[in-house]
C-alpha cells in the first residue's frame, strides 16, 4: 500500500464538521469527523506527463502541500498550494458512487521536467521521481480564502481567495468566473529586498464581514445592522497591510449578438480601499484577527 506522508496543511469547515488534510506527497484527503476513520474524498496527485496530455491538472507527486482552505460553506469545495508555488480549487465531487474531482489551476505555473530523476525518500511515493523545488518569485508564501461571517454580505457571492508571492499579493475570485478581481505589488525594499531570499517571508488574515452592531459591542436597533466589510491583513518581511474588501456594481453596455440592441446592464466587481500600513522592528511570522479592531501580529 502506497503512503501518503506526513500531514502538513490542515483545515476545519465552517461548521467545524469537516477537515481537509494535505501531505507532504501531494496527497489532499477529505474527513467526515462523524465517521473520522477513513477519507470521504481522496484527490492523488498527478505528473507532468499526464498533465502534457490535458487530461488532468493537480498538485504534482513529491509536492508539499503548504496551505488548504474551505470554500464558504461547503464541504468539498476547497482550495490548496504547494511548495512549487501551485494553487488549485478543488470540487470534489462523486459520479455513481465514484469519486469525480474537478480541479482548476487559480495560480502558477507547472516546473520545466528535471534534466536527472530525483528519487523519493524512503517511506514516500515509491518508484516515483520527485522534481526539486525551486524557490522562484512566484512561489506561495500564504494562501487563504475569504471565509463566511455572521452575517452576509455581497462579497460572499465571489468566493474569494487571496494568494501572497514575494513580490505581490494576488486576490481572486471563483464566481460567476473564476479571474484576477486585483493585484498589490511589493515595493522592491519593503520589508526587507524581495530580491534576498532571506526576506521570502509572508503572512495574511481574513477577518469576514459581521454586523455592525456586532464590530462595535452595540445592540442593534430596529434590525438595520449594516454589515461591516471585508478586511485582509498580509505582511511581508516587517511591513504590514491591512485592505477592506467590498463589491463595487458598475453599468455596462452590452449588444445582443442576435438583435444587435444594445442594453445597459449592472455588474459587480470585488475592489479594495487601504486602511492601514505599519512597519515592525523585526520580521512578521504570522497574523492572526482576533476582533474587528485588533490583528495581533507575531
Amino acid at each position: 500500500m502506497t503512503t501518503i506522508g506526513p500531514v502538513t496543511a490542515v483545515a476545519l469547515s465552517y461548521d467545524h464538521t469537516f477537515i481537509a488534510a494535505g501531505h507532504a506527497t501531494g496527497y489532499i484527503q477529505l474527513y467526515n469527523l462523524k465517521h473520522p476513520h477513513s477519507p470521504v474524498r481522496s484527490v492523488p496527485p498527478t505528473t507532468l506527463a499526464v498533465v502534457a496530455t490535458g487530461k488532468k491538472e493537480g498538485h504534482l507527486q513529491g509536492s508539499n502541500i503548504i496551505s488548504i482552505g474551505f470554500i464558504a460553506g461547503r464541504h468539498t469545495a476547497i482550495v490548496s498550494a504547494d511548495d512549487h508555488g501551485l494553487a488549485f480549487f478543488h470540487s470534489l465531487g462523486k459520479v455513481l458512487f465514484v469519486e469525480a474531482s474537478d480541479i482548476l489551476r487559480i495560480l502558477g505555473r507547472y516546473p520545466d521536467p528535471p534534466s536527472g530523476s530525483v528519487k523519493s525518500p524512503a517511506g514516500s511515493l515509491p518508484k516515483q521521481d520527485v522534481l526539486p523545488v525551486k524557490h522562484t518569485r512566484y512561489t506561495i508564501l500564504s494562501m487563504a480564502p475569504l471565509p463566511l461571517g455572521t452575517t452576509t454580505h455581497p462579497t460572499d457571492a465571489y468566493q474569494i481567495i487571496a494568494l501572497l508571492t514575494p513580490t505581490k499579493l494576488v486576490v481572486v475570485g471563483l464566481r460567476p468566473t473564476p479571474r484576477t478581481w486585483f493585484k498589490c505589488p511589493r515595493e522592491v525594499h519593503e520589508g526587507g529586498s524581495w530580491k534576498l531570499r532571506t526576506k521570502w517571508i509572508g503572512a495574511l488574515s481574513w477577518f469576514p464581514s459581521v454586523s455592525t452592531s456586532a464590530a462595535n459591542g452595540e445592540a442593534s436597533e430596529n434590525g438595520k445592522d449594516v454589515p461591516t466589510l471585508p478586511i485582509l491583513a498580509f505582511s511581508w518581511g516587517s511591513s504590514l497591510h491591512i485592505l477592506r474588501v467590498f463589491e463595487s456594481r458598475v453599468k455596462q453596455h452590452v449588444t445582443s449578438p442576435k438583435s444587435g440592441k444594445t442594453k445597459e446592464i449592472e455588474v459587480g466587481t470585488v475592489a479594495y480601499e487601504v486602511f492601514g500600513k505599519w512597519s515592525a522592528v523585526d520580521d512578521i511570522l504570522a497574523l492572526q484577527w482576533l476582533n474587528h479592531n485588533v490583528c495581533p501580529s507575531s
